[in-house]
Parts: structure tokens; sequence; C-alpha cells
């Protein structure tokens, strides 16, 4: 290989590697779409993206400033912003100044947006336009599940099978001005993928300083369905093997960059006048004042709670509760935990990763594939089933199958639509509690058989996992009776985004399997007695109970409880009660956010929660985690008192009980790392909703049965939230702030743990979060040098913790 070709092939790897994957439907978990660009410094990147996509890492200024206005942003914030980007001569001072003009400078574009012509069969499209749709209604049938079994075959054909169209008869039939041009140039066009990279580097004559910026711009021309070749190729990676469509995506998007290309080299050609903006491309920055207020509104929220933390904290850990529950860390689990706190006083609630360390794949009785639910950063460990299944289940789930594929047509629709009729009238009521559950999960009635190991773990290892999962959840000391094991799920009709409202560490799915499971081992009595001759005995009258906490209406759901002694359940009115005095007071507080009356009595306000729920109407049935801001490992204490307005994920951590720092480490990995995802989707659908948001929510129609949805019938295939999920028609509901990581631990070992992980590292160094460890009487940041530093963080508390509350 020559060098040149070796200097080709890196740049190629280079931006492949600068695209994040998206998730499908069915697992649409939160991920960050800025992911490849991790190793690059927050401010660095945004100069990359303004550069590639014309994409800001802030809002418009316009926001920022009414921000101010509005108190949001206030003045010790801003002057600590100002610090740190090395400004010294004070806010007014800033404030007078005028704004540099280079974010004003043209972005450079791919070769297609260089043609003034129009295109098209009426002659009003843009030939950026053009292309974009070519690719995307190509992707769109060849992915199609339900007609190609995309996710068994390799990758093989997908750049051919492009080209073999573009040559037929009837590919350009859509360009009848310049058909025949065109087909000639097409004809030319190599007929594989590596010899299509090489023509296309070669003829266009990128230079090295930029090749690799035209190339990213040139996959996120369809940046939709790029994210979704790069998933394709993250779940190889997870298998061990290799997937190359991504690859050959760009090598199309070079064939037409090539098709397009005329030949001519002169001062006065398309190409000069492209190469010309390339060569300028250092000139493009992002807009640093919009990158200031940015970090000013962070810190005039952020700042004051960060403060807070850093008091001293404890509990009496050796009274025993009454009741102790573990919910995940979703931020929808902070309300409700406080007001479990305040409805039962003696009890203790506890954060821990709502997979609950349980690395599941389920697969329904007969199903040809497991569902991985855990973090999409981990591979699953095994397999689920339930011994018997009902028989609904299963037909339902190959009727719906059915209803997608090419034989439902109108045909279909005309001969059996009226059957439908009275379905329909009925299923436009709204739904009553019971109706609710089993829609959540075909596996999921109240006392439906519990999921096994479908190979059968033996008791050592049920031990060796428990042993270790209960002092991570916090669980030390004596145990209350009653020990609530609490996942989530939501409800959401006619929504194909609903996973995005279910548990991000389970793989965009409830998190009942885990709970149901774990819980059935922790009642065992042969794994009792195995953990009382470890020395870890569990008091005799302790019951381990699943729940499930339902986020769209705030109530907490018992689980199994049929399979209880007929004594334990005796004792069960005694434990509902006070959890659904919790359920309403979380409900009061929440009703203002989702458009309800507080002061209506708890049976309506549930009433109208659940028909939110139910409603095919309803664009907004929960906030979920809009308004997130913050990550804090430490122990309960240190928040107990404080009102985090739903915007918190809590994970419990004590680092005395930690000697080696491995569970702290574990934290940074797994938990920080999917919290930071799911700030950085939210941050990045409403920054830039046109590139990283999925647009209109009542114009999403669904592209190859759950690959992802077209905002109406055409152009690239949307990823990341819906407009409807961070905004209410009149303002946002989302703050884009970065995660602040505040962690409880001296700061040697934090800094120990961080520099033992290197992907937390890079998202602390390079800004994409902020890190601070709470553990002295003032927060210390880690900075981009990697070393602590007293923070700036201001003192007061304007723009404080109910700005943006969501509950």
């Amino acid at each position: 290989m020559t060098e040149q070709k070796k200097a080709w092939t890196h740049a190629i790897d280079q931006a492949l590697a600068l695209i994040a994957p998206a998730w499908p439907l069915d697992s649409l978990v939160a991920s960050s779409p800025y992911w490849g660009l991790r190793d690059q410094p927050f401010i660095h990147a945004a100069d990359t993206l303004r550069q590639v996509a014309q994409s800001p890492l802030h809002l418009p200024l316009k926001d920022y400033q009414d921000a101010w206005r509005r108190g949001e942003i206030s003045a010790a914030g801003l002057d600590a912003a100002l610090l740190e980007a090395g400004w010294k001569d004070g806010v007014p001072v800033w404030l007078d100044s005028a704004p540099r003009d280079t974010a004003h400078f043209p972005s450079p574009r791919p070769l297609a947006a260089y043609h003034g012509d129009a295109a098209g069969p009426l002659g009003v499209q843009r030939w950026t336009e053009i292309i974009i749709q070519q690719i995307s209604q190509y992707c769109a049938a060849w992915f199609d599940r339900d007609q190609a079994n995309w996710h068994l075959d390799p990758a093989d054909g997908f750049y051919t099978t492009w080209l073999e169209q573009m040559r037929h008869p009837y590919g350009l039939s859509a360009l009848p001005e310049r058909r025949e041009q065109l087909r000639r140039r097409v004809e030319q066009l190599p007929a594989d993928v590596e010899g299509m990279l090489a023509t296309g580097l070669e003829q266009l004559q990128a230079r090295p300083e930029w090749r690799v910026p035209w190339l990213q711009a040139l996959l996120m021309r369809n940046n939709g369905w790029a994210g979704w070749c790069a998933y394709l190729g993250w779940q190889a990676s997870l298998k061990g093997a290799t997937d190359t469509h991504l690859r050959q995506l760009l090598a199309i998007q070079l064939a037409w960059e090539c098709v397009l290309d005329d030949g001519a080299r002169g001062p006065d050609s398309v190409w000069a006048a492209w190469r010309r903006d390339w060569e300028l491309l250092p000139q493009c920055r992002a807009d640093a004042r919009a990158l200031i207020w940015q970090r000013a509104h962070e810190l005039s929220w952020q700042g004051p709670l960060i403060r807070a933390l850093c008091r001293e904290a404890s509990a009496d850990v050796a009274i025993r509760p009454s009741l102790q529950a573990v919910f995940c860390i979703d931020v929808r689990s902070e309300p409700l935990r406080r007001a479990l706190e305040e409805t039962v006083p003696d009890s203790r609630t506890y954060g821990f990763a709502g997979f609950f360390g349980l690395p599941l794949a389920c697969r329904l009785p007969g199903g040809a594939a497991a569902q991985p639910r855990l973090p999409v950063l981990l591979a699953p460990g095994w397999e689920v089933t339930t011994p018997v299944a009902t028989t609904s289940a299963p037909v339902r789930h190959g009727w719906q199958n059915f209803l997608r594929s090419p034989l439902a047509g109108f045909a279909l629709v005309e001969s059996t639509g009226i059957g439908k009729l009275a379905a329909l009238v009925r299923r436009s009521k709204p739904y009553g509690y019971q109706a609710t559950l089993p829609q959540l999960d075909p596996w999921l009635t109240r006392n439906s058989a519990k999921p096994v190991p479908r190979d059968r773990l033996d008791l050592k290892t049920r031990v060796d996992i428990v042993s270790g999962l209960l002092p991570d959840m916090g669980l030390s000391g004596p145990l209350a009776p009653w020990v609530l094991l609490v996942g989530h799920a939501s409800h959401a009709s006619n929504n194909p985004q609903a996973a995005a409202l279910q548990c991000g560490a389970c793989g965009g799915h409830g998190g009942h399997q885990h709970v149901r499971l774990l819980a059935s081992w922790l009642n065992d009595p042969a794994l009792r007695e195995r953990l009382a001759e470890q020395g870890h005995p569990l008091p005799a009258d302790t019951v381990f109970l699943p729940a499930l906490h339902l986020t769209h209406s705030d109530e907490i759901v018992l689980l199994d409880t049929e399979t209880l002694k007929a004594e334990v359940r005796a004792r069960l009115p005694g434990l509902q009660s006070p959890l659904q005095a919790a359920s309403a007071l979380a409900r009061r507080r929440r009703a203002p956010f989702v458009g309800l009356l507080a002061d209506a009595d708890d049976a309506t306000l549930l009433k109208r929660m659940r028909q939110k729920g139910d409603d095919w109407a309803e664009t907004r049935p929960e906030w979920a985690l809009a308004g997130n801001a913050l990550f804090i490992a430490a122990p309960r204490a240190k928040t107990h008192r404080l009102d985090l307005g739903g915007r918190a994920f809590l994970h419990d951590y004590d680092w005395r009980s930690d000697a080696d720092g491995t569970r702290l480490q574990r934290i940074l990995a797994a938990p920080m790392v999917v919290a930071h995802w799911i700030n950085m989707q939210y941050f990045a659908s409403t920054v830039d909703p046109l590139r990283f948001g999925s647009g209109n929510k009542l114009l999403h129609n669904v592209v190859g049965g759950r690959i992802g949805v077209f905002e109406g019938n055409s152009g690239d295939l949307r990823i990341g939230l819906a407009w409807q999920s961070v905004h209410d028609g009149q303002r946002l509901r989302h703050a884009p702030l970065r995660l602040a990581v505040c962690i409880d631990a001296p700061p040697d070992r934090l800094a120990a743990a961080l520099t033992a992980q290197l992907i937390p590292r890079q998202l602390a160094e390079n800004g994409w979060l902020h890190l601070y460890c709470v553990h002295g009487d003032t927060p210390l940041r880690w900075q981009a040098d990697g070393g602590w530093q007293h923070d700036s963080a201001p003192h007061d508390t304007a723009g404080g913790v109910d700005q943006g509350s969501k509950q």
C-alpha cells in the first residue's frame, strides 16, 4: 500500500469513528450523538460541528439573553464563566463589548451544495435535497426488516445494489434534465467499495488538513442513516465481529460527489469554489460568546447545589428502618423517593443502576431473538425466559409482524378494516389500571410467572452475585422488614418513540424483570443459608419485594405478591397504605408541570395521569428525563434535605466501604457514562433539533418496522427526541446543561479511580461533563490538565432548584 493510500485509509477510519450510533425504536435508549467527538475538547468540538454541519453546541444568543433577563442566569454565574474563559474585565464590560463575527463565517459544504442549478422533476429542489432523499429512500428499502433480514445478513451488497439501482434505466428518472449526462458518469463509477473510496479521494483532491472534516460532512449529510449504520457496527463489535454498512454509506456519498463533478478545474468552476471554502476552514468557528453564556447557565443553576453538597451529613445506620426501597438512579425516581421519605420518616431509599446489576437478555417462549435489557455499553451475560407463556402474547406479536409485512396492504385494509371499528371505539376509551400493566410488556401481569435463567445459574453463582450487589446498593446495617426493589416503566399510546420513556439502563424496556428475578433469589432460603455461612446473614423477617414505579402516573405497583406466604401477605395492607400516600404526594407536586391542577383530589389526578398514557392524541404523556443536569454519587444523607426537582441522577455510594476503589471505578465507567449519554441526547435535541432531534411527533412515520422515523414521508432518518419531548409549545422544558457529576470521595481516591478509566477521564478533561469532588468544605473541579482546582461556582442561589424543575 502506498503512503497516499495509507493516508486515505487513515482519514476514512477517522471520519467513520466520528459518527455516533443511533438505536432503533424498540430499544430506543438515550445516546450521545457527540460520542465520536469525546476525544476533542468541548469547545473544539463546537468548532468542528460548526464547520462540518453548521451545528451549534449552544442555544441561540437570544435565548440566553432572555434567560439573563428572567434571572435564570445570575451575575455570579456569568462572572464565573467569564473567569473560566480568561475574561477579567467584569460582566458589565463584557455585556457592552461587541461580539466577534467568526460565528457568521460561512461553513464549507459538500460539492453538491455548490451547484446553483435547481434539480428534480419540477426544478424546485436543490442538489443536496435530491441526494438526501435518494439515499434515504434507498436505505429505507434496504434495511426494511420485514422485507430483508438486515440483522442477519452481512453488509455485502449495500453499495453495489445502490450502484445497480442508479444504473437502471429508471434509476435517475427523477432528474430528466441531466439524466443522460449523469448516467454516463454513474457508469464510470467503480463497482467495489474500496475502489469508490479511492476514486473519490483521488478525483476531488481533498487536502490532508481538511480531508477528515470533509468526509465527516458527507456522512452527516444523511446523519440519521449514518447513525443507524454506526449502530449496526456497534452491535457487531459487542459480538467480536465487524459491520461495513457505514463504510459503504460513505462510498455512496462520495459517488454522488463524483457524479456531480463536471471535471472543470478552472478558477470559476464549481470545484474551485468548493475547494476555496474548505481552504478557509480554520476561520469558521463556533460562537465563543454563546459558549460563555452556555457555561454561565450551567454555573447559575448547578453552582449553589454543588456547594450545598459539601456540607457534612450523617445518618444513624444502626437504627433499623421500617422500610427500605432501592430505586433506579433515573431522575424521575428522585421526587418519589423524597415523597416516600417524608411519608414514612423512618424509611430509607437508595439509588442504583436500574438493571440491578443483572445483565439480562429476555426471550419470549418461542421467540426468535432475545431482547437485551441492560445498558447498551454492555453485552448480555445470560438469557431469561418465563416457564409458561400466555397464548395471547405470541399471537399478538405475530399478528403485529404480519400487519407490517408487504401482504398487509390495501387489500387487507379494504377487506377486514370494518372489523376493527368496534376495537377502535373501545381502544379510544381510557384504560383502567388492570389494562395498563400488560401493555407495558407482554411478559407482565401482576403475578405472571417469574423469569428464569435459561442456563439455570447454580446456587454458588447466585450467592456470589447477590453478595456483591447488596453492599453496592447501599444495603448495609440492619435490614428492614420490607425491602423494595423498584424498577420503573412508563406507558404511552400511539408513540413510536415510547421506548425512550422506559429505563435506559434496561435497554429501553421496563425494569420489572430484573427486580422480580433478584427478589426471588434474595427470598430463597437456600441462598440465605449460604449467605449466613459466609457471615452475611439476612434477618428472618426481611422480605424482598419486587415493585414497579410507573413514571407516567407515579404509582408503585407491588409484583409477585401471590407467591408470598399467607402471614406475609397479611402484612401487605400496612405497606401499601404509605406507598399510596407517597405516590399521591409525588403526583400532587408534579401536577402543575403536566398541566393539571395540584389542588385536585388524588383520585382525579391519578385518573388524568393514567389517561395521558392511554390517550392516542397525547404528545406529552410525561416529561421523562427532561431537565436532567446532575449526577450525584454519595450517601443519601448528603441530598436528603435538598429538593432537586427531578433533575438529578442519585446513586448511593459510601467511600468508606470501598477500600480498593473498584466500586467507584464501576460507577464512573457505567452509570455515569449512561447518565452522560442521556444528558447529551436531551442537550443535542434541544440545541440542534434539526440534525439531532426527530422533529414534530405528529408527523412521524415509522421506517423499516422499528428502525426509526421520518418526519412526514421523506427526508433523512430522524434521530433523537421529538420537539414535544423538550418543548411545551411556549418554552423549552429542558435546559441544555452539561452534566455536573458530584462524587463524595477523598480527592486522591477519586483521582485514582478516574485516571484508571480512559473514557470517563476523556469526558471530564475535555469538558463533556463537569466532575466535582464534594468531599470537603468546598467543591473541587477536575481540570483539563488532569488535576483538582477549587471551583469557581457562584455562591448565590439565583436560578435556584425550582427553575426548569419538572418534578
